[in-house]
């Protein structure tokens, strides 16, 4: 069978609402095998660990950047995305729908099963890497897979100050380049740069991310099913700040600049009755990709519970300030 066909069986699997694990096991380990047959990297090479550091965030390094494939449910939910976000925008366009990807890393993974799938006359991208080494590994994949013509431009250049070729409107934004908690990466910059130059209704991929503040009892959390709701395991008590379509409204941010910028400062109150019940202060991160493409509580390493604190025997209130911030190391800052 063939790169492409393999690609395509790939795709199919990635699309299907359900999960059957040993099937997506099984496709993941495939991916691998194609994307690391088809580069020259040697991700044991300690020059491909090393991160590029910058005045508002981190770009991983190529051997940590190809081994995001390993997550699974976060690898099939944003490859479905984007095929959900395709045959959406089909429904309403003729011509190509242009795909803006920034941070690819060395493969453009999840783009590849797309590109599978879909003819050139459907599907463009502009390809946006600035790890030189992941962006040089991206070209040769393209090249190897013979997916050259579904590129418009490969862009070496840094995703939180790149500026959009106005010429050939963007339909997609999507970009995975974020940690639990939103920390260290650059997500946050890169997307209110890039949704500074498109127009409103411009399809952003993940959709929506959020950091709430809860509570959790940490047993019922660790007892749950997949039919408990979550009020019984956790109490919102605040979000600390959201990330959608419109944030670049919400936020201004200048990426030029390197003193640290607060987005959002929350005050919370954790009462004595909450914290004797749900005894465990957390951050909770909050992903829809697109449409009903969530990944939920702890179903990835993007979405497991970040623990700040354990009350014990709590009877007096506690107050906080929590604040999310951008700068050469982005993330939540908590002062008691």
């Amino acid at each position: 069978m063939s790169h492409k066909a393999i690609l395509q069986n790939i795709g199919s699997i990635f699309k299907k609402e359900e999960n059957d694990f040993l099937e997506l096991t099984q496709a993941i380990n495939n991916y691998k095998e194609i994307t690391y047959s088809l580069s020259n990297i040697n991700l044991e090479n300690e020059a491909s660990r090393a991160d590029i550091h910058f005045n508002n965030g981190k770009a991983l390094g190529t051997t940590w950047a190809a081994m995001c494939i390993d997550d699974i449910i976060r690898t099939k939910i944003f490859v479905k995305s984007v095929f959900n976000a395709i045959e959406t925008l089909k429904e309403k366009k003729s011509g190509p729908i242009h795909i803006l990807y920034a941070g690819t890393g060395p493969f453009a993974t999840l783009l590849l099963p797309i590109f599978a799938t879909y003819s050139p006359k459907e599907v463009t991208a502009t390809l946006l890497e600035i790890n030189q080494e992941s962006f040089d590994s991206v070209k040769q994949v393209i090249n190897k897979l013979g997916f050259e013509e579904h590129i418009v431009s490969y862009e070496n250049e840094d995703a939180t100050t790149f500026t959009i070729d106005k010429a050939i409107p963007v339909d997609i934004i999507l970009s995975e380049t974020l940690q639990c908690g939103l920390v260290k990466e650059q997500q946050v910059p890169i997307t209110l740069n890039l949704l500074n130059q498109v127009p409103k209704n411009t399809i952003l991929i993940p959709e929506m991310l959020a950091l709430d503040v809860c509570l959790l009892n940490l047993k019922a959390y660790e007892n749950r099913t997949e039919t408990t709701p979550e009020t019984d395991y956790c109490i919102v008590l605040d979000r600390l700040i959201e990330i959608n379509n419109a944030s670049n409204i919400e936020f201004q941010l200048d990426n030029t600049t390197t003193e640290t910028k607060i987005l959002s400062e929350k005050e919370i109150t954790v009462l004595p009755k909450d914290a004797t019940q749900f005894e465990t202060l957390v951050l909770i991160t909050r992903m829809t990709i697109f449409g009903d493409n969530q990944i939920k509580i702890n179903e990835s390493g993007l979405t497991v519970p970040i623990i700040i604190q354990v009350f014990s025997n709590q009877t007096t209130e506690k107050k906080f300030k929590i604040s999310y911030k951008i700068d050469s190391e982005p993330g939540y800052v908590i002062h008691w």
